[in-house]
Protein backbone atom coordinates (compact mmCIF):
# COMPACT_ATOMS: atom_id res chain seq x y z
CA UNK A 1 0.00 0.00 0.00
CA UNK A 2 2.49 2.54 0.86
CA UNK A 3 4.44 1.44 -2.87
CA UNK A 4 0.83 2.85 -4.52
CA UNK A 5 0.56 6.11 -2.68
CA UNK A 6 4.25 6.59 -3.09
CA UNK A 7 3.82 6.13 -6.87
CA UNK A 8 1.05 8.31 -7.09
CA UNK A 9 2.38 10.83 -5.04
CA UNK A 10 5.68 10.72 -7.53
CA UNK A 11 3.16 10.95 -10.30
CA UNK A 12 1.50 13.87 -9.19
CA UNK A 13 4.83 15.80 -8.50
CA UNK A 14 5.75 15.00 -12.02
CA UNK A 15 2.37 16.20 -13.47
CA UNK A 16 2.98 19.55 -11.67
CA UNK A 17 6.45 19.88 -13.42
CA UNK A 18 5.18 19.11 -16.62
CA UNK A 19 2.62 21.81 -16.16
CA UNK A 20 4.89 24.26 -15.35
CA UNK A 21 7.16 23.67 -18.45
CA UNK A 22 4.30 23.55 -20.57
CA UNK A 23 4.38 26.48 -23.28
CA UNK A 24 1.86 29.17 -23.29
CA UNK A 25 -1.24 28.20 -25.18
CA UNK A 26 -4.10 30.78 -26.94
CA UNK A 27 -6.87 30.13 -24.70
CA UNK A 28 -4.26 30.51 -21.73
CA UNK A 29 -4.31 34.35 -22.66
CA UNK A 30 -7.76 34.77 -22.27
CA UNK A 31 -7.50 35.12 -18.58
CA UNK A 32 -8.97 38.27 -16.93
CA UNK A 33 -4.70 38.34 -15.84
CA UNK A 34 -3.95 39.13 -18.87
CA UNK A 35 -6.60 41.56 -20.29
CA UNK A 36 -5.17 44.96 -21.39
CA UNK A 37 -7.81 47.01 -22.85
CA UNK A 38 -11.23 46.96 -25.15
CA UNK A 39 -11.26 48.75 -28.20
CA UNK A 40 -14.22 48.89 -30.78
CA UNK A 41 -12.81 49.30 -34.25
CA UNK A 42 -15.51 51.06 -37.25
CA UNK A 43 -15.16 48.20 -39.92
CA UNK A 44 -15.77 44.83 -40.69
CA UNK A 45 -13.14 41.76 -41.37
CA UNK A 46 -12.80 42.32 -44.90
CA UNK A 47 -11.85 45.60 -44.29
CA UNK A 48 -9.31 44.50 -41.48
CA UNK A 49 -8.04 42.22 -43.81
CA UNK A 50 -7.74 44.66 -46.10
CA UNK A 51 -5.77 46.63 -43.92
CA UNK A 52 -3.57 44.10 -42.98
CA UNK A 53 -2.34 43.13 -45.76
CA UNK A 54 -1.99 46.97 -46.97
CA UNK A 55 -0.04 47.00 -43.78
CA UNK A 56 2.08 44.36 -44.19
CA UNK A 57 3.12 45.10 -47.46
CA UNK A 58 4.24 48.54 -46.63
CA UNK A 59 5.80 48.09 -43.43
CA UNK A 60 6.81 44.82 -43.41
CA UNK A 61 5.13 43.84 -40.50
CA UNK A 62 1.25 43.48 -39.04
CA UNK A 63 -0.64 41.31 -37.13
CA UNK A 64 -2.23 37.95 -38.34
CA UNK A 65 -5.93 38.03 -38.85
CA UNK A 66 -7.57 34.27 -38.35
CA UNK A 67 -11.31 33.82 -38.27
CA UNK A 68 -13.03 31.39 -35.94
CA UNK A 69 -13.86 28.29 -38.63
CA UNK A 70 -17.08 27.65 -36.69
CA UNK A 71 -18.28 30.93 -36.19
CA UNK A 72 -18.32 33.72 -39.13
CA UNK A 73 -18.93 36.79 -36.11
CA UNK A 74 -15.67 35.45 -34.50
CA UNK A 75 -12.09 36.27 -35.18
CA UNK A 76 -8.31 36.70 -33.83
CA UNK A 77 -5.43 38.91 -34.77
CA UNK A 78 -2.12 37.97 -33.22
CA UNK A 79 0.90 40.25 -33.21
CA UNK A 80 4.22 38.62 -32.15
CA UNK A 81 6.84 40.56 -30.45
CA UNK A 82 9.08 38.75 -31.81
CA UNK A 83 9.44 36.69 -35.34
CA UNK A 84 8.74 33.45 -34.58
CA UNK A 85 7.26 33.94 -30.89
CA UNK A 86 5.58 31.64 -29.13
CA UNK A 87 2.29 32.90 -27.41
CA UNK A 88 4.39 34.04 -24.28
CA UNK A 89 5.37 37.37 -26.39
CA UNK A 90 2.36 38.10 -28.93
CA UNK A 91 -0.25 40.05 -28.36
CA UNK A 92 -4.00 38.25 -28.82
CA UNK A 93 -6.91 40.66 -29.85
CA UNK A 94 -10.24 38.75 -29.96
CA UNK A 95 -12.78 39.87 -32.28
CA UNK A 96 -16.62 39.70 -32.47
CA UNK A 97 -18.39 40.99 -35.53
CA UNK A 98 -21.43 42.98 -34.17
CA UNK A 99 -24.77 43.13 -35.84
CA UNK A 100 -24.35 46.68 -36.01
CA UNK A 101 -21.27 46.07 -38.21
CA UNK A 102 -18.19 47.04 -36.07
CA UNK A 103 -16.11 45.07 -34.03
CA UNK A 104 -15.31 44.57 -30.20
CA UNK A 105 -11.81 44.17 -29.68
CA UNK A 106 -10.20 42.97 -26.82
CA UNK A 107 -6.43 42.48 -26.04
CA UNK A 108 -4.26 40.16 -24.18
CA UNK A 109 -0.97 39.50 -23.47
CA UNK A 110 1.44 37.71 -21.05
CA UNK A 111 3.66 40.63 -21.35
CA UNK A 112 3.39 43.43 -19.15
CA UNK A 113 4.43 46.48 -20.95
CA UNK A 114 3.31 46.09 -24.37
CA UNK A 115 1.03 49.50 -25.12
CA UNK A 116 2.98 51.02 -27.61
CA UNK A 117 2.64 47.82 -29.48
CA UNK A 118 -1.46 47.63 -28.84
CA UNK A 119 -1.21 51.55 -30.30
CA UNK A 120 0.89 49.73 -33.51
CA UNK A 121 -1.63 47.08 -33.95
CA UNK A 122 -4.91 49.67 -33.94
CA UNK A 123 -3.15 52.45 -36.09
CA UNK A 124 -2.02 49.67 -38.50
CA UNK A 125 -5.91 49.46 -39.06
CA UNK A 126 -6.96 52.86 -38.95
CA UNK A 127 -4.24 53.90 -41.18
CA UNK A 128 -2.29 51.11 -42.71
CA UNK A 129 0.45 51.52 -44.47
CA UNK A 130 1.77 54.26 -41.92
CA UNK A 131 4.43 52.52 -40.51
CA UNK A 132 5.30 54.49 -37.98
CA UNK A 133 2.26 55.36 -35.57
CA UNK A 134 3.29 58.55 -35.07
CA UNK A 135 3.37 59.42 -38.23
CA UNK A 136 -0.57 58.21 -38.44
CA UNK A 137 -3.11 61.33 -38.32
CA UNK A 138 -4.65 61.37 -35.02
CA UNK A 139 -7.69 59.25 -34.17
CA UNK A 140 -10.68 60.96 -34.56
CA UNK A 141 -12.89 59.85 -31.64
CA UNK A 142 -16.79 59.29 -32.90
CA UNK A 143 -19.10 57.26 -31.36
CA UNK A 144 -18.28 54.01 -32.50
CA UNK A 145 -14.71 54.67 -34.32
CA UNK A 146 -11.93 52.89 -32.02
CA UNK A 147 -13.71 54.36 -28.71
CA UNK A 148 -11.22 52.67 -25.88
CA UNK A 149 -13.93 50.70 -23.83
CA UNK A 150 -11.57 50.75 -21.13
CA UNK A 151 -8.51 52.27 -20.50
CA UNK A 152 -4.78 50.48 -21.17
Amino acid sequence: MKKIILALAGLAVLAGCAKQNAELREQDLRRSSYFKTERRINMDFVAIQRALFKHQAECGKAAVFKMDERQASYGTLRYELEPGAGWEKSILVDLTLMQKGWVDAKVYSYSGNVKKEINEIFTSLRAPGVCNPEDAPKEVVSEDDFVPVTPL
